[in-house]
């Protein structure tokens, strides 16, 4: 039986921010989690060389860029200036911390920032191999934070480190899906009629498990056999954004018109046992072709 959660999702103009509907959660793209703890923002983008980041391999000896689209929560001053701070972290896989920078704002600490300038907040950083050793993976932690209150918001997000002449996987044409409900996802180098997601619970490969259903309709620049192509990878995260280990597999149906050359793409991903107490879970779903030009990455809160 399914159950139907959200009705069908456009996908919109190309926009490189993705908006933040609910107070913790999980970007597509970078896989970057996020949590509110008394600053808001509308939406959040990470760039280089002004382009969106697709994944998260991230670069050494380059300017990383941290958008934060109309932040607020903030103590303002007599003037309404408002007075931010972003701290940086990088944790290696050990738990050992690498590198911890206490403000990467500190230019403005003393000036602040009006309400125009901030309503697009930069922050920037740029990493070398000097000061992470040996390793070329961790976490990254940023942290935007009121140096007038203790209201801050948090992100994370497990980095890999390019090697050098890697090409980095960045674009100008990613579209957003348009969000709904709490979904909210990303293409590039691909065009789709409509996405629908919902609660599978009739699954009989594995009866005991509930799965997220996708289902992307009419996906233009590709193939049945460039669907098979890909690579496809999904997570799951409890209602604290704790990463969940499922055994599962995902289930997938790929097919269309052989003279158009539009898709139909259904992919079933197992997310919790059937009789687990009801939760909120949020469920990641990743496809990229061979040559990690064109994908699809879309986030949903169950």
């Amino acid at each position: 039986m399914l159950k139907r959660l959200f009705p069908c999702l456009a996908f919109c103009l190309a926009f490189s921010l993705v908006s933040l509907a609910q107070s913790n959660g999980v970007l597509p793209l970078t896989g970057m989690k996020y949590f509110k703890e008394g600053i808001q923002a509308q939406s959040i983008a990470m760039k280089i060389d002004g382009a969106q980041l697709l994944s998260n391999r991230i670069p050494f000896n380059k300017d990383i860029e941290l958008l934060v689209g109309q932040p607020t929560g903030f103590a303002a001053d007599a003037g309404k200036k408002v007075y931010a701070g972003a701290e940086l972290v990088i944790v290696s896989p050990k738990g050992e911390v690498l590198l911890k920078t206490p403000n990467l704002l500190l230019p403005n600490e003393g000036r602040g920032y009006t309400a125009k300038e901030i309503s697009e907040l930069s922050i920037k950083f740029n990493i070398t191999p000097k000061m992470l050793s040996v390793y070329m993976n961790g976490t990254l932690q940023l942290r935007l934070y009121d140096l007038k209150s203790k209201s801050q918001m948090r992100f994370e997000m497990p980095v890999t480190f390019s090697k050098m002449g890697e090409q980095l996987q960045v674009s100008n044409t990613a579209k957003t899906i348009l969000q709904k409900d709490g979904a909210v996802g990303v293409v590039n180098g691909l065009k789709a009629k409509k996405v629908l997601v919902s609660v599978d619970t009739s699954i009989k490969v594995s009866p005991k498990m509930a799965y997220t259903s996708l289902d992307v309709s009419a996906i233009e620049g590709s193939s049945i056999s460039g669907i098979f192509s890909g690579k496809e990878t999904f997570w799951v995260y409890d209602e604290n954004l704790n990463e969940v280990k499922i055994t599962d597999m995902l289930l997938k149906q790929v097919k269309g018109a052989m003279e158009n050359n539009n898709v139909d793409y259904t992919l079933k991903i197992p997310y919790k046992q059937k009789n687990t107490p009801a939760k909120v879970y949020t469920v990641r779903f990743r496809w990229e072709s061979p040559d990690k030009k064109q994908l699809i990455d879309v986030v949903v809160r169950i």
